[in-house]
């Protein structure tokens, strides 16, 4: 898959600004609906490849239960853990549907995460 350098460039930025934005940010990593990185950072390098993976697969599923409960389409999966929060976006673009997925420990503020991250998820449609 070929991303335009446009789209690379506001993926990094979007990282970039979520990574110092969010107070207990643990990772960010955007990527492709199919899981191909684009553009990531996180405190154990790790978890990279399977948040990737795991992000494509959720968006999958997140897909399926809004069309099927006849919501529409899913925009975002929240889900919490007893140390923190996993929060996975959709960006559909034009050239490619990306996946922003942000982790954090458990004293960051998930309204805070949800906006910032919002806000990164729009700059990359309009990239």
């Amino acid at each position: 898959m070929n991303i335009a350098p446009r789209i690379k460039d506001a993926a990094d930025t979007a990282v970039d600004t979520l990574m110092r934005e969010i107070k207990g940010v643990k990772a960010v990593v955007i990527a492709t609906e199919d899981g191909l990185e684009l553009a990531a950072r996180a405190e154990n390098t790790a978890q990279v490849a399977r948040m990737s993976a795991i992000a494509s697969s959720l968006a999958a599923l997140g897909a399926v239960a809004g069309v099927e409960s006849g919501l529409g389409q899913c925009e975002n999966v929240a889900i919490e853990t007893a140390s923190g929060h996993i929060l996975m976006l959709q960006a559909r673009h034009a050239e490619v549907d990306l996946i922003v997925s942000v982790i954090t420990g458990k004293d960051a503020v998930i309204g805070q995460v949800l906006y910032l991250s919002k806000q990164a998820t729009l700059a990359l449609q309009r990239a």
